[in-house]
């Protein structure tokens, strides 16, 4: 009768043990809600989008290799950019092609804003932008008065971007911009495409001289490759004040160079397969050089 006694309350005992609950030491909470608050900042959510995720790029410097007298910088940005809420594809498809045709009828028949319909994005900064805007000692990427104003502060060479939230992988790629009052040379703006993250991908600038160049650069080995290099076209329109449409068409291993709706050039490359985009600066005469973009618009291709 003592040993039945003594078994049960080993039992009552041991099954008391395994129930009680498991306590989490006070410390242990903060370090996650720590790390969930890193995380929720370091990928801010679009107000207007919740389902996509912004990247924060912070500008990456890349040398530009016909400039010898360039200044290598040695450290990364250390401000803090500003992120703006991306905007809703939704929200900003509202032109059609046939308005734009109507508007300008002097189109190239190969345009392709004639025949690819409605874009997937269409970004015109009157809410913001799906650009990540920033301000550093090398360049400046701001919204201001509808326009997306791009600085390069220093006349170096170097060639800095700032880039968006979308990973796209065939696409047309086409923004408008507008040289400043105080341009020359290689002073110039354009588009970073297929970035496999914020330090390398496909480049491609238009210059105040009226040319343009396609190049890539590579971050593991540092190696930039010049794919067209610089061209003068007669379809640019140079100079202070010239405002221009550039655009790239991705299918694939192919590339394709529009300006102003022109074809400029067709290659073939597949060091970068898909990416995100964005938008780039450099200065080679004008210190403080300006570009005003009126639009980023992109079609996504089957």
């Amino acid at each position: 009768m003592k040993k039945i006694y003594l078994l049960g309350l080993i039992l009552i005992l041991f099954s008391s043990c395994v129930r009680q609950p498991l306590e989490v030491p006070g410390d242990s909470i903060d370090l996650v809600s720590t790390l969930v608050a890193a995380t929720l900042t370091t990928e801010p959510q679009s107000k207007e989008n919740p389902d996509l995720t912004a990247v924060a790029s912070v500008s990456t410097v890349t040398p530009d290799p016909a400039n010898e007298q360039a200044d290598t910088p040695t450290t990364a940005p250390s401000s803090t950019p500003t992120f703006t809420p991306t905007l809703s594809p939704a929200d900003t498809s509202t032109a059609t092609p046939t308005a734009t045709a109507e508007s300008s009828p002097t189109l190239a028949p190969e345009d392709p804003v004639l025949s690819l319909g409605f874009p997937s994005v269409k970004d015109t900064f009157d809410q913001g932008s799906i650009l990540y805007q920033y301000d550093e000692t090398q360049s400046s990427f701001q919204v201001e008065d509808d326009q997306f104003v791009l600085v390069a502060k220093k006349a170096n060479g170097y060639e800095t971007w700032s880039q968006s939230w979308e990973e796209l992988e065939n696409f047309y790629l086409e923004i408008t911009g507008t040289f400043g009052e105080d341009c020359g040379g290689k002073d110039r703006y354009g588009m970073i495409f297929r970035a496999p993250d914020t330090s390398e991908g496909y480049l491609i600038s238009i210059a105040c001289d009226g040319s343009y160049r396609l190049s890539r650069y590579e971050s593991e080995d540092e190696e930039y490759t010049i794919i067209r290099n610089w061209t003068t076209s007669e379809w640019i329109n140079p100079g202070a004040g010239g405002e221009n449409r550039l655009g790239v068409w991705l299918k694939g291993s192919d590339i394709t160079g529009y300006i102003n709706g022109s074809k400029v050039f067709e290659v073939s490359d597949d060091t970068f397969s898909k990416g995100r985009f964005g938008v780039l600066v450099a200065a080679s005469n004008t210190p403080g050089f300006t570009a005003y973009l009126s639009q980023v618009v992109y079609w996504k291709l089957p």
